[in-house]
């Protein structure tokens, strides 16, 4: 039942994590971003059962799970306040598009109507 509940919830951080990475990385970076990401993702998994056994043989097995916990704990709110507050390049190019049309209504003001 547990192998069940994990596997739900072991994907849960692919979707915002793609969102935020499209969002952020330029188009013609992003493969090479998601391949490093993935990269990095497939290492630290490696690295798991050798950190837990090595727990495990010390009597430690406890850490492991409470290891576990708070990384994935510190990762979701890294991920919830980085993307927060961040815009998506639409959003950036709607601002930057705004501020042009703005200074443009400003140099074709006549300079006496002030």
């Amino acid at each position: 039942m547990f192998i069940v509940l994990r596997s739900c919830t072991q994907s849960m951080d692919v979707a915002p994590r793609s969102a935020f990475l499209a969002a952020v990385v330029l188009p013609s970076e992003r493969t090479a971003v998601m391949g490093a990401i993935n990269v990095v993702k497939t290492s630290a998994q490696s690295l798991g059962p050798t950190i837990t056994g090595i727990l495990a043989h010390h009597n430690l097995f406890w850490v492991a799970f409470v290891m576990a916990g708070s990384l994935k704990a510190t990762y979701d709110l890294g991920m919830l306040a980085v993307f927060a507050g961040h815009k998506t390049r639409e959003e950036r190019d709607e601002e930057q598009r705004q501020a042009e049309e703005d200074d443009l209504m400003r140099e074709s003001e006549d300079p006496n109507e002030r």
